[in-house]
């Protein structure tokens, strides 16, 4: 399983209410760099559960990875 490093969190704007939104960045191992709504990670995730999701470099999108640092 693939692993992302916690990097930053940004606030951006919504572009469909115009709210601020939260986006946790991740450093993923091959080198990419995503976000995900850190309201999400928030809602699913307990403190002491490590948080893994679908990998969104994956290419047949059935690998997962572990978001470390959240």
């Amino acid at each position: 399983m693939k692993k992302a490093q916690f990097i930053i969190e940004v606030v951006v704007t919504d572009p469909d209410s115009n709210l601020p939104v939260e986006v946790s960045m991740f450093k993923h191992e091959n080198g990419g760099i995503f976000g995900i709504d850190s309201s999400y990670i928030v809602q699913e995730f307990d403190d002491d559960e490590q948080a893994i999701i679908p990998d969104p470099f994956s290419h047949n999108h059935k690998q997962n990875v572990i978001l470390k640092g959240v």
